[in-house]
């Protein structure tokens, strides 16, 4: 694999991606089930039936087979009619027996859903996330989408499959199925996006940007102007940064100080490494520079974020 097909691969695995299933909920109507606001990307797949998402100003009709994903865990609810009364999965969560992962709710003669209902963790950087801050709110993607994406078919059969059995060792291979199935969700919402629309995700397939993108996320610390990353992209100044603005949205330089501080704030959240340090590695020579663009880009500067990401369990000593 070259470094072109790398970049979504090294930005979702330096990120700490990780898939974690919340239940499986069977329901009879009439019946809702609540999600509080979560730090938290949350996924819903129905198996079965027919469900509402409600999310804000959003109502989204889901059949089996179509899934939704809310990259940024805003609250909503998902039930079979705006006015069911709805159950909160917290508090369901917080008396359940975890060996009992089924949630059955709702009527005891109505018709029948089953939704399967996960979560992605990603460390720390939460909406800053590179991967993140380009999706919408909810992504959806109904049956007719998920079959014509036959990787992503696969994986989700399998992921429903897994988690009714409850074997031995099932909800290791739900987490890493989890983990699969959000790259393909990522790949297939890409790939309905128009020009521009999948910003640096379906740049990837612009062979001179994937150079360029390659380029400049394989060197974080060289010292890039746009002509050297031209020259990486083997391409005219001119038309990279005609086509990097219109594929990805910025100029080439905006996105590398972007990449640059969403490298550097993974490594305020997990090394020791001084702020001089880690400037250094991504391509700042003067300190002052290098919290001046933290500020930019996440509101605060590197050694207040370092702190605010710390548990005293994983604070560096004194």
């Amino acid at each position: 694999m070259t470094r072109i097909d790398d970049v979504l691969s090294d930005l979702l695995e330096g990120s700490q991606l990780r898939g974690q299933m919340f239940c499986r909920s069977v329901a009879r109507a009439p019946w809702s089930l609540r999600f509080a606001a979560r730090p938290e990307a949350i996924f819903h797949l129905v198996t079965e039936g027919t469900a509402l998402l409600i999310s804000g100003r959003t109502t989204l009709a889901l059949a089996q087979g179509d899934l939704v994903l809310l990259p940024r865990g805003d609250a909503h609810v998902v039930a079979d009619h705006p006015r069911s009364k709805p159950l909160d999965l917290a508090a369901w969560l917080a008396t359940h027996d975890p060996r009992e992962p089924t949630m059955r709710i709702g009527g005891s003669h109505g018709p029948e859903t089953r939704v399967l209902c996960g979560a992605y963790r990603f460390d720390g950087l939460g909406a800053h996330h590179p991967v993140l801050r380009l999706l919408p709110a909810v992504v959806h993607l109904a049956a007719a989408k998920t079959r014509a994406h036959i990787d992503l078919a696969a994986t989700l059969g399998s992921l429903a499959r897994e988690q009714e059995s409850g074997a031995r060792g099932s909800t290791v291979i739900v987490s890493r199925l989890l983990d699969v199935a959000f790259v393909q969700i990522v790949r297939a919402w890409a790939d309905d996006q128009p020009l521009g629309g999948a910003g640096w995700i379906g740049a990837l397939n612009d062979t001179m940007l994937a150079r360029a993108l390659s380029a400049i996320h394989g060197d974080l610390r060289r010292a890039w102007d746009v002509d050297a990353v031209a020259r990486a992209a083997a391409t005219s100044r001119a038309t990279l940064g005609r086509r990097f603005v219109a594929a990805i949205g910025e100029p080439p330089l905006s996105y590398l100080m972007r990449a640059r501080m969403q490298e550097a704030a993974q490594r305020l959240r997990t090394s020791d490494a001084t702020l001089g340090a880690i400037a250094g590695d991504v391509g700042y020579q003067s300190e002052f520079a290098f919290n001046r663009a933290f500020r930019r880009v996440f509101g605060v500067p590197p050694g207040a974020y370092r702190r605010s990401q710390r548990t005293p369990a994983t604070s560096p000593p004194s």
